[in-house]
């Protein structure tokens, strides 16, 4: 199967590698000369845990999978990235009543290693804060979102099926995908 991917951003990326490796003829469309220079390029390449998503949503759901997958994905293909945590911080009483909200959604999401923790053990991590609870949440990481995009670019060439089209509208490069096939 012939499979159009437009944009070249982490979604993108993601679609068309998936498709690759599932053996369909990818080509994926990128207007700006390149992957990863739209609005990927300017995301925070904060790793979340899942704390705060409704229950039962698909975020809940798909955040804390997509995470797991994603912290393995990088230290197979060597993308930087760190696991270094939050905390969510409590200054007054009726804070702490919501950062206890936050931890029991986070435990309802499956979260993994999150605790309420003391004033006292928080400033222990973070020297200068001043709280009277906070939740930690182990699993909130950053991500080299540019290179993570460039892993994922990089698989593309080796299962010999994709093709990047730079600086086409979507039109062209419809056009320029027939147009190859035919």
């Amino acid at each position: 199967m012939q499979v159009l991917v437009i944009g070249a951003g982490v979604i993108g990326l993601a679609v068309a590698r998936t498709a690759a490796q599932a053996g369909h003829d990818v080509t994926v469309a990128e207007a700006t000369g390149g992957i990863a220079n739209g609005i990927s390029s300017r995301n925070s390449e904060v790793i979340h845990a899942g704390l705060y998503y409704p229950t039962d949503s698909l975020r809940a759901r798909h955040c804390v999978r997509g995470r797991r997958m994603l912290y393995a994905f990088c230290t197979s293909h060597g993308v930087p990235h760190r696991k270094c945590g939050k905390l969510v911080v409590a200054t007054n009483p009726a804070e702490l009543a919501k950062v206890e909200t936050i931890h029991a959604q986070a435990q309802i999401n499956e979260v993994e290693g999150t605790e309420m923790i003391g004033g006292n053990a928080a400033r222990a991590m973070e020297g200068e804060l001043f709280c009277i609870g906070a939740l930690w949440s182990p699993e909130t990481g950053i991500i080299d979102s540019h290179a993570f995009m460039r892993a994922l670019w990089g698989e593309l060439p080796n299962t010999g099926r994709a093709h990047e089209l730079e600086g086409a509208p979507v039109a062209r490069a419809i056009w320029r995908a027939r147009a190859r096939h035919v």
